[in-house]
């Protein structure tokens, strides 16, 4: 019998590489947490064979209906959201109790989480430092993967059309990062899902490469483009702005952290209360520090080197 994997977030960035990786397993009948109608609408176009659930992460009983008769999940912590550990606490319980079932065949709990959580003045990263711990105290076998910032948040394309291009990111530019392809993460994702066993009560640091700035990246891009690119650095309220709209593809949110609904990603997707809060901590940290890490796990994982900042932009110029 076919194995049900549920995936949340399935809007979102990183899925948008996983799925189509899963379908081509045909190891696992897919079914998507859809948010809202117009998110399962949406999905149901874009991905016929799975299966769209529109579910409440934070009503425990969605859950449970989520995971029912499921194998596994893979679960991305909705970043950015006041109730994350709330929704990662009902999955966590909802596998326990599927567990418990007679007939059950629930196997595995992965957790995409993010790179060195023990930074807890990053509000995003404490949320998700206490959904591991969650998961450590349960009796799930569980795998957690902690992926850097993304190649994706660099705009190559849009570098490309302009005749006199300027880069304008989130924070300082001269602080380096550590930063991952998302394709490199959704193969080694996919084959934690596809191996299982092999990977229970693991954690994985994830980058593509080690750590590089804003600048030297942009470097990069010039090489490949072959011209000139301005780079601004933005003030704290700006690059406040730019995290926002870089998340959820809008140009304001109000004072509450509500979205003004000018982009399909966002329509009926209402931010709660400390959404400004947490640009604000993060813009904070990368304007001084950076996510620095390894990319050896990630190279082990997917048995390749890692995808470089040159490989990365030269993909996107084609």
């Amino acid at each position: 019998m076919t194995e049900i994997l549920v995936l949340t977030c399935p809007s979102g960035k990183q899925s948008a590489h996983l799925i189509p990786l899963l379908c081509q397993t045909k190891q696992f009948h897919l079914r998507l947490a859809a948010h809202s109608a117009a998110s399962k609408a949406r999905l149901e176009s874009e991905y016929p064979e799975t299966e769209v659930v529109q579910v409440d992460l934070t009503s425990l009983p969605d859950c449970e209906r989520l995971l029912a008769g499921t194998t596994a999940i893979h679960h991305v912590g909705p970043s950015f959201h006041s109730r994350e550990k709330e929704m990662g606490f009902n999955l966590i319980d909802a596998a326990v109790s599927e567990t418990r079932k007679p007939d059950s065949v629930f196997k595995h709990f992965v957790f995409s989480s993010v790179l060195s959580t023990q930074h807890r003045n990053l509000m995003q990263h404490d949320l998700k430092s206490r959904v591991e711990e969650r998961l450590f105290l349960s009796p799930l076998n569980f795998t957690i993967l902690q992926p850097t910032n993304f190649l994706a948040g660099y705009p190559v394309a849009h570098l490309a059309q302009q005749s006199t291009p300027s880069f304008e990111r989130l924070w300082n530019p001269d602080v380096a990062n550590s930063l991952i392809a998302l394709e490199d993460l959704a193969e080694a994702s996919a084959r934690v899902l596809v191996e299982r066993e092999k990977h229970y009560f693991a954690q994985y640091p994830l980058c593509s490469t080690l750590p590089v700035s804003d600048r030297d990246v942009v470097r990069i891009i010039e090489e490949n483009l072959g011209k000139k690119i301005e780079i601004v650095t933005p003030s704290f309220e700006k690059g406040v702005q730019n995290t926002l709209g870089f998340l959820f593809g809008v140009r304001e949110l109000d004072c509450r952290g509500q979205s003004g609904l000018d982009s399909p990603g966002a329509e009926g997707d209402l931010r709660p209360d400390i959404t400004r809060d947490e640009a604000e901590r993060l813009v904070l940290f990368y304007n001084r520090r950076g996510l620095k890490g390894n990319p050896s796990v990630l190279r082990w994982l997917i048995q390749r080197e890692p995808t470089t900042v040159d490989e990365w932009v030269k993909r996107q110029l084609e």
